[in-house]
This record gives C-alpha cells, sequence and structure tokens, in this order.
C-alpha cells in the first residue's frame, strides 16, 4: 500500500510538470518545517511561474512508535509583492497526505486531503519562511489492532485524532536554487 501512494504522489509530481513548461522559468527550492499532518518534515518544490509543485517527506521523532509521512502538493501563488522574488507571497496550497505509523498497539494509515491559506516571508532572494493554515480532510482511515489493550493504557500517537475534519497548520523553512 505504501509503495503505491508513494508512487501516485511521484506521478503525479510528474503530470503537473509536464505541462507547457517550455516557455516558463523553473526554480527549485528545498524545505524544511513542521505541522500538521506532516510532522517533522523535508522536501523538494519546483517553480513554474507563479505556480509551485513539492514532495516532502517526515516523521515525528522522539515517540516510541515507528511513524512516516509523504505529502505531494500544489502551491498557487495570486496576491502581494516581494521585494526579494518575483513570486507573489501569498498562495493557496491543496495538498495529499499519506500517514503510516505503528506502535505496540496499532498499525494506522492515513490519507488526507489538505487545503491551506499560506503567506511565503522572503528574508533574502533565496531563503525564507512561510507559513499555512487550513484544514485536514480524513479520506482513507484504516486502523489495524496488534494485541488487546487494558484499561490503564492511552495507546499509541494519534496525530490526526479521529474527526473527519481538523484544523491543519505548518511552518517552512526554503532555500531557493537559481
Amino acid at each position: 500500500m505504501k509503495n503505491s501512494i508513494f508512487r501516485l504522489l511521484i506521478f503525479c509530481l510528474i503530470c503537473f510538470y509536464s505541462g507547457n513548461t517550455s516557455l516558463a522559468q523553473e526554480q527549485f527550492n528545498i524545505t524544511g518545517g513542521f505541522g500538521t499532518p506532516e510532522t517533522v518534515n523535508i522536501g523538494v518544490r519546483m517553480q513554474v511561474d507563479q505556480n509551485q509543485y513539492g514532495i516532502a517527506l517526515g516523521t515525528s521523532p522522539g515517540y516510541k512508535n515507528t511513524n512516516f509521512t509523504v505529502s505531494g502538493d500544489f502551491y498557487y501563488h495570486f496576491a502581494g509583492r516581494s521585494g526579494q522574488t518575483d513570486l507573489m507571497p501569498w498562495y493557496v496550497k491543496s495538498g495529499l497526505t499519506y500517514m503510516r505509523s505503528e506502535g505496540e498497539w496499532e498499525k494506522r494509515t492515513n490519507l488526507l486531503l489538505v487545503p491551506r491559506l499560506g503567506r511565503d516571508f522572503n528574508l533574502t532572494p533565496q531563503f525564507g519562511v512561510a507559513l499555512e493554515a487550513g484544514v485536514m480532510l480524513m479520506l482513507l482511515d484504516q486502523n489495524t489492532a496488534k494485541k488487546e489493550r487494558t484499561d490503564a493504557v492511552s495507546g499509541d500517537l494519534d496525530i490526526i485524532g479521529s474527526g473527519f475534519i481538523q484544523a491543519s497548520a505548518g511552518l517552512k523553512f526554503f532555500y531557493r536554487f537559481y
């Protein structure tokens, strides 16, 4: 299952990239940050005009259970001006995040749609910080118990809870390569 989701995200990124990019100026970014549901993550983004396409891998370090996330995102920059770059700082983002967590008590797999509104703060022409907020919508929630819990056990890490729609936010640092 995780290989098929990862392949789907790569395929979507390639499809976005294969659009009419012959006349566009392209730039690549590396990113690092944290948020819900992406957890602590690193990634890459490709910019074509006022659009960006990205993929990121994440984990929640310091927890006893093993977990990871894979996110594929599309950014459309639409408003504002920056003295550091031609890319407009305000954007809407649509993302798809695959999460897998396995602990002592259970295995959990989630697929989430993560739309957000965000803003880039360009500190230099190459370096900046992005803040974004929105919601996450549960598309898939599979939970498999590994062993029965006692009343005294609270369970493994549950990053996204049990609701269909929840709040989502993120903070990213990025570096542009020209």
